[in-house]
């Protein structure tokens, strides 16, 4: 018998998933609406005009005459003697004719235009906005809110899932090497001989001649005319807005916050874990190594033993343990200790040998499956809905009339008078020496420097950097994508539309028209007259006598051979204006206000309140819970044998030629075959040595080499 793998069928138990579509109900909560009618009391200020007299305080101004003392600076001109220098020429005794310009003076009639004030006294017509106060009737406009329900279609999106099966593309990445020229500019440097030309400053020196004017002063007698200021006190009326304040009783409305608290109940939902006990079928089950019978048997004196014709190896069942597997006992018959004991040696005393070899066992693992039922429990989840009471709080207005006193300020035009200096111009002619600044042409000469610039031509060794093309050449790894097709089920999420029909509350505001009565101020115009001082000027023509300087040529006689002046102390009388103070007297008017006490009939609106009823709608919503069906996938485990291809080291009976000598009472060591060419070793026999005690059979000694290859 020899060893070899076969391959073989076997059916092994698998486990798959199925998916399954299962049933279950689950509890959906809706809002379902109802209109609900509620009675309310509320409030409402009915307003109401009540008079009631009332005493207020006036501020009366009272004129009275008071004598004031205040101070003038009055100014003071007086005459005062004043030193100066003056430049006298004098000459030498030079005979020189000249013409000379000789002034003199005419009297010549000049007109001239004088504006004279003129005052006079104008009346005036203003109209003043005088206030009052009158009650109209008002009609306005409120929006009354009117609840109703309408029927109303709406469409839902109920989504479901569909496997489509989908073709996709796929880029596999292929990698290649190519090789790739490409240009490099490498650089290299040259020299160059460059021309260059260069600005070379060249300096001149040159003479400019140009003008100058020279500045030298000249005395002219000049007239001018001054404004002498004259100050006069001129009574002046004016008007001024004296103010007043009187307490004014107004009526303000005031919101006052009234807070309910009222009690509603809300929908919670949450998840109670259920446990329940579901059968779970395992697989428990394992490999086992069975025995099956390949060959015959034989027996002796101790039992019997498996027997066989050789493992096809020298080395005790190395063969068979190798190839066989830990599991099965060596079925060679060798003999050998090493593999257990399972051939039995023939070795022993009186022992005679098997007749046969009875047909070998073979082991293999065969799967046996155990399937065990358990009740697992398993926990799922249930929603439960309940009504939970809260509190919130409602925050409504109520409308409140008061009354407060509120200072109104007013004005009342009171007409005074004060002292006002008007300051008048007088014109004055008066005469006066100016110097005159004059200047004469001179011819100068200077120096300056011209710096001109000569080209010229030079040359240098200037480095240039060029570069230069080269061609080269690399491998670069190039990727190219592959386009495959392929196949896959997707779970499409889909929806479908529902139209559902629901009942929907809503508001219209109705428009009504209310009548109130309100306090308008107006405004009614008067017509008041007062009298103020209008100043005009009055155009005059007057004649007067203006002094005209004139110039005649004259030719007269000098000695001139050099001017020269010398300085002089004179006298001349300047005026100069000194201010002085004096205290004078005056009387001025005044005005002090006096407090008087006057009554007036008041008209104010007092808020009465009335408590009223009204019906009105509350849409409520009930919470109304259902039973849905709903269609949920599961996977159900399947079992189902597979087919499984195994390989089998299994004992295939092989015909090897042993020869056979014969033999009385000698002990038969069967060999285990030849090593290297695997037949049969040959026997060799030899007498027993002789015992005194009992005579023996002759023993086979092994090692007479192989009848095959002689070793």
């Amino acid at each position: 018998m020899r060893s070899q793998y076969v391959t073989e069928t076997r059916m092994v138990p698998t486990t798959t998933y199925q998916r399954q579509t299962q049933t279950r109900m689950r509890s959906v909560t809706k809002q379902v609406a109802r209109v609900e009618s509620r009675s309310q009391e509320y409030t409402v200020n009915v307003p109401q005009t009540q008079t009631r007299t009332e005493t207020y305080d006036v501020q009366v101004a009272v004129p009275y005459t008071e004598e004031e003392t205040y101070t003038v600076q009055v100014p003071v001109t007086t005459e005062v003697e004043q030193s100066y220098q003056v430049s006298v020429p004098y000459t030498e005794n030079v005979e020189q004719s000249y013409q000379v310009c000789v002034p003199y003076t005419e009297q010549v009639e000049q007109t001239y235009t004088v504006q004279v004030p003129v005052t006079e006294t104008k009346t005036q017509t203003y109209t003043v906005n005088v206030p009052y106060t009158e009650q109209v009737e008002q009609t306005y406009t409120v929006q009354v809110p009117v609840q109703q329900t309408r029927e109303e279609s709406y469409q839902v999106c109920v989504p479901y899932t569909e496997n489509v099966e989908q073709t996709y593309t796929v880029q596999v990445p292929v990698t290649s090497t190519q090789t790739q020229t490409y240009q490099v500019c490498v650089p290299y440097t040259e020299t160059l001989t460059q021309t260059y030309s260069v600005q070379v400053p060249v300096t001149e020196t040159k003479t400019q001649t140009y003008t100058v004017n020279v500045p030298y002063t000249e005395e002219v007698e000049q007239t001018y005319t001054v404004s002498v200021p004259v100050t006069e006190q001129v009574a002046q009326s004016y008007t001024v807005q004296v103010p007043y304040t009187e307490q004014v009783e107004q009526s303000y409305t005031v919101r006052v916050p009234v807070t309910e608290t009222k009690t509603a109940y809300r929908t919670v939902s949450k998840c109670v874990p259920v446990t329940t006990m579901k059968t779970v079928t395992k697989d428990l089950g394992g490999y086992e190594c069975q025995a099956v019978a390949a060959g015959g048997a034989y027996g002796d004196g101790a039992g019997v033993y498996a027997a066989g014709s050789g493992c096809g190896s020298s080395s005790a069942c190395g063969g068979c343990a190798s190839s066989c597997g830990s599991c099965a006992p060596c079925t060679s018959g060798c003999g050998s200790s090493a593999c257990g004991g399972g051939c039995g040696s023939v070795a022993a005393a009186g022992a005679a040998a098997g007749s046969a070899c009875a047909p070998a066992v073979t082991y293999r693992r065969v799967y046996v499956p155990n399937l065990v039922t358990e009740e697992v429990p398993v926990t799922s989840y249930q929603r439960q809905t309940e009504q939970v009471p809260y509190t919130y709080n409602v925050t409504s207005y109520t409308t409140q009339t008061q009354t407060r006193m509120v200072p109104v300020t007013k004005c009342r035009t009171e007409t005074r008078e004060r002292m006002v200096n008007v300051t008048k111009y007088q014109n004055e002619t008066r005469t006066r020496t100016v110097k005159v600044q004059k200047t004469r042409p001179e011819e100068r000469t200077r120096e300056y420097t011209v710096t001109s610039y000569k080209t010229e031509t030079r040359t240098r060794e200037v480095p240039v950097q060029k570069t230069r093309l080269e061609t080269r050449t690399r491998e670069i790894p190039v990727t190219t994508m592959k386009t495959e097709t392929r196949t896959r089920t997707v779970p499409v999420q889909k929806t479908r539309m529902e139209t559902r029909t629901r009942t929907v509350p809503y508001t219209t505001m109705t428009t009504e028209e209310r009548t109130r009565t309100v306090t308008v101020q107006k405004c009614r115009q008067e017509e008041r007259t007062r009298e103020y001082n209008v100043t005009s000027y009055k155009t005059e023509t007057r004649t007067k006598s203006v002094p005209v300087t004139k110039t005649r040529i004259e030719t007269r006689t000098r000695s001139i051979p050099v001017q020269k002046t010398r300085m002089e102390t004179r006298t001349r009388m300047v005026p100069q204006t000194t201010m002085t103070t004096e205290e004078r007297t005056r009387t001025v008017n005044k005005t002090r206000m006096e407090t008087q006490q006057r009554t007036r009939e008041v008209s104010y609106t007092v808020n009465v309140p009335e408590t009223r009823t009204r019906t009105y709608n509350v849409t409520v919503y009930d919470t109304v819970t259902e039973e849905v069906p709903e269609t949920y996938s599961v996977c159900v485990p399947v079992q189902t044998m597979k087919e499984v291809q195994v390989q089998v080291c299994k004992q295939v009976p092989t015909t090897v030629q042993v020869p056979v000598y014969g033999a009385g009472a000698a002990g038969v060591s069967t060999g285990a075959g030849c090593t290297s060419c695997g037949g049969a070793a040959a026997v060799s026999y030899e007498a027993a040595p002789v015992v005194e005690a009992a005579p023996a059979a002759p023993v086979m000694q092994t090692g007479a080499g192989c009848t095959n290859c002689g070793q």
